[in-house]
This record gives structure tokens, sequence and C-alpha cells, in this order.
């Protein structure tokens, strides 16, 4: 669990986003889910398969998201440790002798020198999915830049960096209306003075259409888009 150190939020909404950061998603810890259907109070425990986990996805973002409310989450955690160290200045730690209170201390580290401090600059986190792309797409890519961060999946596929990806574009600082992307971390999208729903929204677009029209990798939001009515469908939002 130490992969996912100060991430935002309660612990009953990790299911429903299967939180995830530096090597780890919740799906990998997850026993079972607890929750409550609205329209008659009964009880349900959902296994972890039973919450179809994705990337950044579940069952709770489809056919249970307006009747059911999570009341508890059941985790186990392997008795012999083993330290994920695959991400970011993670990998600089010896997997033979590193303790999990310095996988702790390491993310820590990252998250607070690297992404912005809600008090100060609001913000949602990771704006962007990590694209997962083929390995015959992620081939073409990696032919013209080598160096691009990529992790392949047990599928077949690859997944990218989609804030080296943004970062490559040079966007960092890049604003509409009140809204910019983060100087630290591209992924990020802060709301840097008074910034409107629209702004973020134009600031998106932008962002995902210079990381399109280079690498023809097409960006999809990690958060959820909420408007007047509801929840609306991110990706058509700032297409």
């Amino acid at each position: 669990l130490e992969n996912l150190a100060l991430i935002p939020g309660c612990a009953g909404s990790s299911p429903i986003q299967n939180i995830g950061a530096y090597g780890i998603e919740l799906k990998h810890v997850c026993e079972y889910v607890d929750c409550i259907e609205l329209a008659t109070g009964n009880a349900q425990r959902l296994t972890a398969e039973q919450c179809r986990f994705g990337y950044r996805d579940s069952i709770f973002k489809h056919e249970y998201q307006d009747r059911y409310v999570i009341v508890a989450v059941g985790l186990r955690l392997a008795k012999q440790w083993k330290p994920i160290l695959t991400y970011g200045d993670l990998v600089r730690l010896d997997p033979a002798t590193v303790t999990p209170r310095e996988v702790f201390d390491s993310v820590c580290h990252m998250r607070m020198t690297k992404l912005p401090d809600p008090k100060v600059n609001g913000n949602a986190g990771s704006f962007f999915k990590n694209p997962v792309i083929s390995s015959e797409t992620a081939s073409e890519l990696l032919a013209g830049w080598p160096t691009a961060p990529h992790y392949p999946q047990p599928d077949g596929s690859v997944k990218l960096a989609a804030g080296w990806l943004i970062d490559q574009c040079e966007l960092k600082g890049t604003t509409v209306g009140g809204a910019a992307v983060h100087r630290q971390q591209a992924l990020v999208l802060i709301n840097q003075n008074n910034a409107t729903s629209d702004d973020v929204v134009q600031l998106a677009h932008h962002v995902r259409q210079r990381v399109g029209e280079k690498f023809n990798v097409w960006l999809e939001p990690e958060v959820r888009f909420i408007g007047r009515t509801g929840e609306v469908n991110a990706v058509e939002a700032i297409a």
C-alpha cells in the first residue's frame, strides 16, 4: 500500500476509480467491496473479480453507479512483502535492502515535490489517463522517440506516460483563461486564476489535440466531468 501514499480521497471511493500510482492499483490488494442497494437497503458483497476492475474503471462507474453506495472495502496483503520499484524515483532504491518505510517516504516526497497542493491551486490530480496502445503502434512511436517511457502490459499492449507526451509538446505552463498546465507535472491541470469549467475543458482540448497531432495518440481524461444535469462523457467534452 505504500505506493499509494498521499492519494487524496476516502477509502470507500477507491474502488470506483480503481485508484493507482507508482505501479500499484487497488485491484492488486482488494479482496472484496461491500455495498448497499439504495432502493432496497439490501447489502451485497462483491469479490474483486465481480467489481470488474480496469484501468481507472470498475462496475461502480457503470451498472452500479447510481444504484449502490460503498460501505466497506476488504484488503488482503501478502505476508511476504515485495517492493514494487518500477516507477519514478523508486527505481533508484535497492530492492535487496529497501524497507516499506523508505518506499513510503520516497512516494510522499515525489508527490509533494512534483504535484501541486490543492489547497494552493485547485486541481484534480492526474487529469489524463496514461494511454494504452497496441504493440505495433508502440513500435512505430518508439522508432521515432526511443527514450519514451513505456510499460509492456500482460496482454501485449503497451502503456505510455501521458505526462511525458504532454511535456514533449512543450505545454507546461500553457494557459487558457484561468486554467493552466502545471509547470512541474504536465499531467496536472490547475486552477491558476479563478478558472471556469469552460477554461479547463478548452485547455484539456488543446492538450489532447497537440499530443494527438504529434504522436497520433489521443488522450482520455482520468477525471469525471459533471455537467448541469449530471455526468457527461469526458472524452466527447474535450474532443
